[in-house]
């Protein structure tokens, strides 16, 4: 994979790469609060790697899974607990270790 050469895209490039419609990407962003596109001073949508992983996370859902809306969208929050998780617990066991450590 290559590096990203641009820190922000906007919608109409997004939505080519993803290859969907651009008024896709905005009904998306009302409905799925994990997609939310900074906004320049001319308030214009600028998506980072992270906005554009998440819409393809939605079209992924929808359209190779057959998921609806709600359960993309559930699937998502699902998803985003359990990497929470990992990440409190793998924090938790280092912490243990270094106590032992210190023991």
């Amino acid at each position: 994979m290559s590096k990203p050469t641009k820190l922000y895209y906007d919608t109409n490039e997004v939505a080519e790469m993803v290859g969907c419609e651009p008024s896709a990407l905005r009904f998306w962003e009302k409905k799925f609060p994990h997609l939310n596109p900074k906004r320049d001073s001319r308030n214009r949508r600028r998506y980072t790697e992270a906005d554009i992983e998440v819409v393809r996370k939605i079209m992924y859902q929808k359209e190779k899974q057959g998921r609806t809306l709600k359960g993309t969208r559930e699937q998502l929050n699902h998803r985003e607990t359990a990497q929470n998780l990992i990440h409190r617990l793998t924090r938790l066991r280092d912490f243990l270790v270094e106590l032992k450590e210190n023991m």
